[in-house]
């Protein structure tokens, strides 16, 4: 029953879409029930919420990826790029302004 739930959680509808307050509940039928030990039932709600944070990290690190992907290739301007850029024209405003003065 427990490896059940593992694989239900684990790989069925994927851990990112479990709560843990869902996950307790469920858990504490089945100990209420008998069907799992209060210690096999904390083992699986960790178990279950370290995976929902594997998945979290996994789905934001391919999320970041996708995102960075579509901005290079609609060439918009980085953080870094427009900073350079207002160095740039600070440096040159500075240029200006020198050469007004003569």
């Amino acid at each position: 029953m427990i490896e059940s739930l593992r694989r239900l959680g684990l790989l069925g509808i994927g851990a990112i879409s479990i709560t843990e307050e869902k996950v307790k509940q469920v858990v504490n039928e089945l100990v209420e029930k008998g069907e799992v030990s209060t210690e096999e039932g904390k083992t699986l709600v960790h178990e279950l919420m370290a995976e929902k944070k594997k998945q979290m990290q996994d789905f934001d690190e391919k999320i970041s990826k996708d995102v960075q992907n579509a901005v290079g290739k609609a060439k918009i301007a980085s953080k870094d790029d427009v900073s350079r850029l207002e160095d740039k024209i600070t440096e040159l405003e500075k240029t200006i302004e020198k050469l007004l003065e003569k």
